[in-house]
């Protein structure tokens, strides 16, 4: 049925509302878009939402939201709210702007200030409400909380958290880690900013990281070895692919947790785990962080079967890593090319046994391409399958020929 035949004939909404309302239907996922199926209507997802839009159903909104997905209505929305900018409709763009904070993508608050801006046209309170306190859903005390020591407020509307700090002790950040922790157990944001106001000025050894208050407060509370315990429960409640912290220019990218993983990381070769997979977790096409993260992890490490598997992840977690000589020199002893030969011809899952099973599975359907990307990060190697060139002729015998022979098999 048509979106039109509900909104021009009332007694058939109410049915449809009444049969949604007690759960008497079903979805079929098989095709796209969706169907839902009731007692007396088919509908595809689309007419769904354009009718609950129209009616601004927003409990039946929301539950589709969670049964279906959010891009489906986030994309009906979208159209109805770009006709429907009046006061009438003002109750579906507060929804619309909190969900869309929420669910959207990393790149969605864009399109959330300019929902916000036309609600501030159409009821300057609300539009107050909004910016200061948020969509109201989040519980009093994770929505503010103060101490002796922080004051820490969030709003999920602006995906904003702000840590302030009143006494510079390892107490503070305990309780602001607290905080984060807890609040992101609700349903914030995965795309957000840290403002922290503090007195650190602390970063971490990585040349060329972003230089933010989020920074500032995570090196700060890496400082703290106790602490430690909670900075890994934040990465990987934080870690989400394809979103990133607000507080960070947009050209650079830095996922939720980049800040408290590398620190960690650099802290102690045993949050290798942690670094492989906040790597597989990353979206490499739009972030250079693991770039960044690469050369500063081998200066303090350096290269070892240990470390192998770290590097590599975090080599192939970006489109590439350049080459450096610094590299080459790492990686040119016996035991890290007998590795790197192993590499080439066994399952990584058998050198790394905590990467994630779909990772592994992904290195080994693209090996040639992994090896490629290896040589050329490690080697300086463009084409791998140009034996006789000089950036081949660096790896040192019978490495060489051995290699040869792999790749061969390889492509």
């Amino acid at each position: 049925m048509k979106t039109k035949q509900f909104t021009e004939n009332e007694a058939l909404w109410l049915q449809l509302e009444q049969e949604l309302l007690s759960k008497q239907y079903k979805i079929d996922t098989d095709g796209y878009p969706s169907k839902i199926i009731t007692l007396s209507f088919l509908l595809d997802a689309f007419t769904l939402h354009e009718v609950l839009c129209h009616y601004q159903q927003l409990v039946l909104l929301d539950e589709f939201r969670q049964e279906l997905d959010f891009e489906t209505q986030r994309y009906c929305l979208s159209h109805f709210i770009d006709e429907h900018q009046s006061l009438t409709y003002l109750p579906l763009l507060r929804y619309y702007a909190v969900n869309l904070s929420k669910y959207g993508a990393s790149y969605s608050y864009l399109t959330v200030k300019e929902l916000l801006a036309t609600i501030k046209k159409l009821d300057a309170e609300a539009y107050n409400s909004l910016i200061t306190v948020g969509s109201g859903t989040l519980p009093t005390h994770k929505q503010q909380m103060a101490s002796d020591l922080i004051f820490c407020q969030a709003n999920d509307v602006l995906a904003t958290i702000t840590i302030k700090i009143k006494e510079e002790s390892e107490e503070a950040y305990r309780q602001a880690l607290a905080y984060l922790n807890a609040l992101l157990e609700e349903d914030f944001p995965k795309s957000y900013g840290i403002y922290y106001e503090g007195k650190s000025d602390l970063v971490l050894p990585i040349e060329h990281l972003p230089v933010t208050s989020s920074h500032h407060f995570f090196t700060k509370a890496l400082s703290y070895p106790s602490l430690h315990t909670a900075l890994v429960e934040y990465s990987y409640k934080a870690m989400a692919q394809y979103h990133f912290y607000q507080d960070v220019d947009d050209e650079e990218a830095a996922m939720p947790s980049t800040f408290a993983v590398f620190g960690l990381g650099l802290y102690d070769k045993s949050y290798g785990k942690l670094v492989i997979d906040y790597m597989y977790e990353c979206d490499g096409d739009h972030s250079l962080m693991p770039e960044y993260f690469a050369k500063a992890y081998v200066e303090k490490f350096g290269l070892t079967p240990e470390t192998l598997p770290v590097f590599v992840c975090t080599v192939l977690a970006v489109q590439e890593v350049p080459y450096d000589a610094f590299f080459e020199k790492a990686m040119n002893t016996d035991n890290n090319l007998q590795w790197f030969e192993k590499f080439m011809t066994t399952p990584f899952i058998e050198l790394c046994p905590f990467i994630p099973l779909e990772q592994s599975e992904h290195i080994e359907e693209y090996k040639d391409m992994v090896v490629a990307q290896l040589l050329y990060t490690c080697f300086g190697i463009i084409h791998m399958n140009d034996f006789t060139s000089s950036e081949f002729m660096h790896i040192p015998e019978p490495y060489r020929t051995r290699f040869e022979l792999i790749i061969k098999e390889l492509i």
